[in-house]
């Protein structure tokens, strides 16, 4: 039997359990969560080859709402690229993303992604290009400790709801580059944010956040508003922190003293040119 391409094939229960199964086996990730819970998305785009009812190499394209530069737009992020081993080497990934960058020309302004360090002579191989990534931080300065932080957990359905209603009418956290994506969002709220999410109802915002030691690290402030960091931080705060590293940029934010860094690790890579230069890609926009 010959491979054959499938795409757009989410509605056929099928091809999308044979979808994740792959997942599952060349990334480890399993989907049966974020689909359960009624959040796997439409605008993730598979373009898929299948052999005997398997998937034997995929590439999926996540259109993604942005805004950039105080402008609405459309970004393409790839990812779910894999090949199984016995199908590697033959150029099965290389049409694939080509495919799916076709059918999707004309629908944004920039194509990104996040490589493996082995797949970077890959990428590079496929006309794209690293990109530095900016890091934001300042320095924690004593404030006195407020009350009224509360965790949420997303195994509690009503705690669920309520992270969702957030991640649907959300205000852009930064107008130099905000990714509106609520199902994806919800994907890192049930996977890697997990017992990082705290609502503050006095600000009527959620804060994905976590703490290293001395070490603060804010993923994502969600709310109609965004209060100024000045009104969060008493929220958060502890006698021991002594900086905080901001995973997106922070121009919303007031905030007073704030540096830049470039950041190692991610391995950003953009095909042709970007339109933002160093940027700061929220974290909980990440596929």
């Amino acid at each position: 039997m010959e491979i054959e391409l499938k795409t757009q094939y989410w509605d056929n229960p099928k091809a999308r359990n044979a979808f994740k199964a792959f997942i599952l086996k060349i990334h480890g990730l399993d989907f049966t969560e974020w689909e359960s819970r009624g959040y796997w998305d439409n605008a993730y785009t598979p373009f898929s080859y299948f052999k005997d009812g398997q998937v034997i190499a995929s590439v999926c394209i996540y259109l993604l709402d942005a805004v950039i530069a105080n402008r609405k737009t459309k970004l393409v992020q790839i990812s779910g690229v894999g090949t199984h081993k016995e199908w590697r080497r033959q150029g099965l990934s290389r049409e694939l993303t080509n495919l799916g960058l076709r059918w999707a020309r004309g629908q944004h302004d920039g194509v990104f992604l996040f490589a493996d360090d082995e797949a970077i002579p890959y990428y590079k191989h496929c006309g794209f290009s690293p990109l530095d990534e900016t890091l934001e931080y300042c320095h924690a300065e004593p404030v006195p400790k407020k009350q009224g932080i509360i965790p949420l957990d997303p195994s509690n359905q009503s705690d669920l709801d309520k992270i969702y209603r957030y991640a649907k009418n959300r205000t852009p956290i930064s107008n130099k580059l905000s990714v509106f994506s609520s199902k994806l969002l919800m994907f890192h709220a049930l996977y890697t944010m997990r017992n990082k999410i705290y609502e503050i109802p006095d600000l009527e915002c959620l804060v994905f956040f976590d703490r290293e030691g001395g070490l603060v690290n804010v993923y994502d402030i969600l709310g109609r508003t965004i209060p100024s960091f000045e009104q969060v931080y008493p929220y958060l705060a502890s006698e021991l922190d002594n900086r905080i590293n901001f995973h997106f940029h922070t121009d919303n934010l007031g905030i007073k003293g704030i540096k830049t860094e470039i950041t190692t690790g991610n391995n950003t890579f953009v095909k042709e040119s970007f339109p933002i230069s160093t940027p700061a890609f929220p974290y909980t926009s990440r596929a």
